[in-house]
């Protein structure tokens, strides 16, 4: 009986492992990842669609960037055409402007064609970022999931409506990593040595250009030189073990490892060398030494310099909190956004500590690439840990997204995985995590991250911006508008935000408003500008705060062209001015004890002029009182302003 018992379990073990051998074999069957890919190109168009808005996003970064891409598309060099004095730019790196001058150059100027060419390259994003996945972890459903949320992200979906960045680097970013993949593959270029040659050299320029795109490049670029240098190392060594064991073809097979590891990891260096060279020469030959974004990581948040170690903890102790706590499990499954003021309670950090756990194993549980997502994860997050807190939140965060979800999910494979080997089923271990990551995308991630696209969907329905309920903003707006239909063409303008004026008045430029300075200082800033307009608002405070001292205390120098809104003293809410600015009005002559003493000129804003005697501030003595053209219109003696005694002709 045992016998027979023990034939039978044997005839049977086979058909079980065949069994769900088949399943694994059919979920990476060429038409089933065909089915997934559409699938996915389904939902992402879906959700494109309803989240993309028309309207161009008032995030000042965005409004630099197109009007860099246009100054290059224009031959006018990397300059801030936005402002009255076309200055080279050294803030951004070229890298995205020189992409929007391209789309410019070859389609058109449209911001709609700029915003949808992110769009296109978030897509392309999504294809690479599936079959990285299915490199690394050899699991179609894991690629399908992960792929599906990446569509779905509500951050990532809204760089690729607006003029950032972000999504260019993220599909260099990504680009990189499949290229540096595919190029160490143990079979790659075994029959034909050109490709690896060809996907080295396309990697190089990918590497080159992704480090003029974001300075956060480096963190990837980082990963890959310690990652290719490891795997240099690791694939020496085993050569040299295998040449000890006399073992012919296994050496070959190290030495081409360690020879594909080493050029990549020169290839990574020379390339970012040569981008950082480019780029540093271009600055210093235009006489730019200062780099903002150093001077920014010195900064606190309140504009004080960092003092000493006391400060650097308290840094980091923030951000690690509220990266733990926050950032990394809200751009996983969307936990609700929190003030950065609100303190993070002990549930919310441990929490926090688990979804990284999971990150961290879902790196480990990797067929392959498991340093490079690990070192990636560490350093990108690691650089954002020492940047000012104000760097925080998901925005910084945004091109490491898709990684983050990949291992997070690849986290649950590796506890089913854990859980299979316990109980000795390891047979159905893929089987099982399908049924898991599929529950967990489908039925609980998909909802949420559908519901937290709500925001974005509902501004994507306004139709313009200054049909919003914030007449603050309206009205800024509206007097842009207002300059770009009424002002002439070489009218010389100051406002805050000169970026949102420059759209909003049909790309006519301005001069930032001082933020920080004396009446005095302003009206100085405004004669050696030659200023002619100014938008006096409440939108942004400094207006109020900075330029309306100055008018307070020239007003005659200052004339209203047109006002937006009206003193709303419930809201604490002022109006928005255009007011016009003219240096010769007003009074020139003798001052003494800060009062009109003497003779002087007093020119008024209709054109009409007086010279003559003043005292007490006004016109008192003998004076003369022309017209706009010059010519007298009355002459005597004159008191407090009025004429008492006409001279007789």
């Amino acid at each position: 009986m045992k016998s027979k018992n023990n034939k039978k379990s044997a005839k049977k073990a086979p058909a079980t492992r065949n069994f769900w051998q088949k399943i694994d074999n059919f979920s990476k069957h060429k038409l089933v990842l065909g089915a997934m890919l559409l699938i996915v190109s389904i939902v992402f168009l879906t959700n494109y669609s309803a989240i993309y808005d028309k309207k161009v996003d008032l995030n000042g970064d965005n409004l630099y960037y197109y009007s860099l891409g246009q100054a290059l598309s224009q031959d006018e060099g990397y300059t801030n055409i936005m402002f009255l004095e076309k200055t080279p730019h050294s803030h951004f790196p070229p890298g995205y402007p020189y992409f929007v001058s391209k789309i410019i150059n070859v389609f058109s100027d449209d911001i709609q064609t700029v915003k949808k060419a992110n769009g296109v390259l978030l897509y392309l994003s999504i294809l690479t970022f599936f079959f990285i996945i299915f490199i690394t972890s050899s699991n179609s459903i894991l690629a399908f999931c992960a792929s599906i949320l990446m569509a779905m992200h509500k951050e990532l979906l809204r760089f690729a409506t607006i003029m950032m960045s972000e999504t260019l680097f993220l599909f260099l970013s990504l680009a990189a990593i499949l290229l540096a993949l595919l190029i160490l593959r143990k079979q790659s270029g075994i029959k034909r040595p050109w490709i690896i040659w060809l996907m080295l050299g396309l990697y190089g320029l990918i590497v080159a250009y992704m480090y003029l795109v974001r300075t956060m490049s480096l963190a990837l670029i980082l990963t890959l030189i310690a990652w290719s240098g490891l795997l240099f190392i690791k694939a020496w060594i085993d050569k040299r073990k295998a040449d000890k064991a006399a073992d012919a073809d296994t050496a070959l097979v190290y030495k081409r490892q360690y020879w594909k590891s080493l050029i990549l990891c020169v290839i990574t260096i020379v390339a970012v060398g040569s981008a950082k060279m480019s780029w540093d020469h271009r600055n210093h030959r235009l006489g730019i030494q200062n780099n903002d974004y150093q001077t920014i990581f010195m900064k606190k948040t309140n504009n004080e310099d960092m003092q000493g170690i006391e400060d650097w903890k308290a840094r980091i102790k923030s951000n690690s909190s509220h990266f733990i706590a926050q950032w990394i499990p809200e751009a996983i499954y969307m936990k609700a956004e929190k003030n950065k003021d609100e303190e993070i309670s002990t549930k919310e950090l441990v929490l926090g500590l688990a979804v990284l756990a999971l990150i961290i194993a879902g790196c480990l549980y990797l067929n392959t690439g498991r340093l490079c997502m690990l070192f990636y994860i560490g350093l990108t997050v690691g650089i954002l840990i020492l940047y000012p807190e104000q760097f925080g939140g998901l925005r910084y965060l945004t091109p490491a997204i898709p990684i983050l979800i990949f291992t997070a999910l690849n986290g649950l494979a590796a506890i089913v995985a854990g859980i299979t080997r316990l109980l000795k089923i390891k047979d159905a271990t893929l089987t099982l995590q399908a049924v898991l990551l599929l529950i967990v995308t489908f039925f609980y991630l998909t909802p949420t991250y559908s519901a937290a696209q709500k925001k974005y969907r509902d501004d994507a329905r306004i139709k313009s911006w200054t049909s919003v309920p914030y007449p603050s903003m309206t009205n800024y707006l509206n007097a842009a508008i207002y300059c770009g239909d009424n002002l002439s063409d070489t009218a010389r303008v100051m406002c805050r935000k000169p970026e949102i004026f420059y759209f909003f008045s049909k790309y006519h430029p301005a001069q930032m408003c001082p933020l920080y300075a004396t009446p005095e200082e302003v009206l100085n800033t405004l004669k050696s500008s030659r200023i002619e307009y100014l938008i006096i608002d409440d939108w942004f405070k400094h207006a109020y705060q900075t330029i309306y001292p100055c008018i307070r205390n020239n007003p005659e120098k200052f004339k209203v062209i047109k006002q937006f809104g009206e003193v709303d003293t419930l809201n604490k809410r002022n109006p928005t001015f255009i007011m016009q600015f003219n240096d010769e009005w007003g009074y020139h002559g003798d001052i003494k004890d800060g009062i009109r003493e003497g003779q002087g000129v007093l020119k008024l804003q209709d054109g009409r002029t007086y010279k003559g005697s003043f005292a007490n501030n006004l016109p008192n003595g003998r004076g003369t009182l022309y017209d706009s053209l010059g010519t007298k219109v009355i002459s005597g003696i004159w008191k407090d302003g009025a004429i008492v005694s006409v001279d007789k002709h």
